[in-house]
């Protein structure tokens, strides 16, 4: 398969239930404190913030250490004393990163697989749960950045919780000796069984903190948007939740296989072999005992993080290709709302070397094939105006518009509830950057969780059209999770998607219907991968 540029480029850019310990509800109601919440693991302490309960670094599986390492999520260990939740887990391993993206010096752990939840409800109160998962390509990333701080949406009456999951190798190394081990014959994706066990916990014990169980949205942005759509897809994480928001990216395009090559790409043992055979560790023993430092310190010597699907069709998570677990039905039958912004490209393809026309349709010809001509003529109005634009929405396109209308095209199609927007609300970042990245590539989550003053670290002031734009995505997101549809009082009408009308929701201070969003060139992209299958 011919993969369109800037599939690996991409990549290198980006974005479990137990039985109650005994005595856990008696210790906590023994001490009578309001901070204090029982889990089914024991009981933990928050703090109150302005009104707003926080429980910070709630552990949800064991640490996966030693011999954890490279295995499905297991439970923790049970405690009886109020164990602190004050303070916030580690992050998972992961590179540290400059730019706009940067997380800053983190301290990184293996011991990272903590929750936080943010509560204004009691327990009893039963409120939506809205469940976030941060990006970061599958490699880079967690869930406490200040942008996600859930002050803003537990005022619209939602409990928050945001997770931490395992990244890169440490949470997605597929290898024949680590499948060997599994009763499953399976390796990989144990990012993604992290956040199913993180959805256990939600279900086990979110009661306990206001929440309701049973109506629960998840929602994330670039590889926590991918994430969503493969808990949709899988059978693992039916029923754990009632609502999926997907920002930002999908998982309709081919995904490569674990045991074998295929159009998609190699196959996830081929991958982690190499990995293994630059580590000079020949098995799971060998792998193991290498030091989370060494492993990355080694991995800057190789470009395994240049394999952008590091999710595998494994015949366990996914017993199919996601596409075809939708198209079968076999997916989570819930609504879903999804879209992208109007300038992904601007962030993550900053560096273009400057081309002619003559080298933009060769470049055009080789990732696109016998679909190139139509991807030219749909991208040449944005070409004669800018190349460098042009090249960065058609590098950039597949992977969000493309895949999010795809999203909703599919999950209408079935006669299930779909909402599709398109973001162009430009932010000014300030500095060097001012607005000159337009609507790029994650600038909607601070508005999202009502926090535009925490944006990227960037964003000095805070317009009235800022405000305004925040005020309509907190009250369209909270309501999606309260009733399954965006739409309510004091909110400008946003229709369900169907294919026939092909409408999305322009999200920007001055919201407005619009109808074919990039329609040529995402039909272009329909062919081209129609072909491919």
């Amino acid at each position: 398969m011919r993969k369109p540029l800037g599939w690996m480029a991409l990549a290198l850019l980006l974005g479990a239930c137990g039985a109650e310990s005994p005595g856990t509800k008696e210790a906590a109601a023994r001490i009578g404190d309001a901070n204090i919440k029982a889990t089914v693991y024991g009981p933990v302490r928050g703090e109150a913030v302005e009104g707003m309960g926080v429980f910070r670094g709630i552990p949800y599986a064991a640490p996966p250490v030693g011999d954890l390492r490279w295995r499905p999520p297991a439970r923790p260990a049970a405690w009886e004393q109020p164990r602190d939740a004050t303070a916030f887990g580690t992050a998972c391993w992961q590179p540290i990163i400059t730019g706009i993206y940067s997380r800053g010096d983190l301290e990184r752990s293996e011991d990272c697989l903590y929750l936080n939840v943010w509560s204004r409800a009691n327990a009893g109160d039963a409120q939506p749960v809205m469940v976030w998962i941060h990006g970061g390509s599958l490699r880079i990333g967690h869930g406490h950045l200040p942008m996600y701080d859930g002050g803003a949406l537990t005022k619209q009456g939602v409990v928050l919780v945001s997770i931490n999951y395992r990244l890169g190798p440490l949470g997605f190394l597929a290898h024949e000796s680590l499948s060997a081990e599994s009763p499953h014959g399976v390796s990989g994706n144990y990012g993604l069984l992290d956040q199913i066990a993180a959805l256990e916990w939600v279900r086990d014990n979110i009661a306990a903190f206001g929440g309701d169980p049973n109506n629960v949205t998840v929602f994330g942005e670039s590889a926590g948007s991918w994430s969503v759509c493969y808990l949709y897809a899988s059978p693992l994480a039916k029923g754990l939740f009632h609502r999926a928001i997907g920002q930002s990216g999908g998982c309709f395009a081919p995904q490569p296989l674990l045991a074998e090559d295929s159009g998609a790409g190699r196959s996830g043992h081929a991958v982690g072999a190499a990995l293994a055979t630059m580590l000079e560790a020949p098995d799971a023993a060998a792998l193991r005992a290498i030091p989370a430092t060494t492993l990355y310190a080694k991995l800057e010597e190789t470009d395994w993080a240049a394999d952008t699907r590091i999710v595998y069709v494994d015949g366990h998570v996914f017993p199919a290709a996601m596409a075809e677990l939708v198209a079968a039905g076999q997916h989570s039958r819930v609504p879903v709302l999804v879209g992208s912004t109007a300038d992904e490209g601007t962030s993550l393809f900053t560096d273009l070397p400057d081309i002619d026309h003559e080298a933009w349709r060769q470049e055009v010809q080789g990732a696109w094939g016998e679909q190139a001509d139509g991807i030219l003529d749909a991208y040449a109005e944005d070409a004669a105006q800018s190349l460098t634009r042009a090249r960065q929405q058609l590098l950039s396109d597949p992977f969000f518009a493309w895949e999010m209308r795809t999203w909703a095209r599919r999950h209408s199609a079935q006669g299930d509830p779909a909402w599709l927007y398109f973001y162009t609300h430009v932010t000014d970042l300030g500095g060097a950057y001012g607005t000159s990245l337009g609507a790029f590539h994650a600038a909607e989550i601070p508005y999202v969780f009502g926090n535009p003053h925490l944006g990227f670290g960037r964003q000095t002031t805070v317009t009235d059209n800022d405000a305004e734009v925040s005020r309509l995505m907190v009250g369209y997101w909270t309501n999606f999770a309260k009733t399954g549809d965006p739409n309510g009082e004091g909110l400008p009408p946003w229709p369900q998607y169907r294919a026939a009308t092909d409408l999305a929701l322009e999200i920007s201070a001055t919201p407005r219907v619009l109808a074919g969003l990039r329609r040529a060139k995402l039909d272009a992209m329909d062919r081209f991968y129609a072909a491919e299958r």
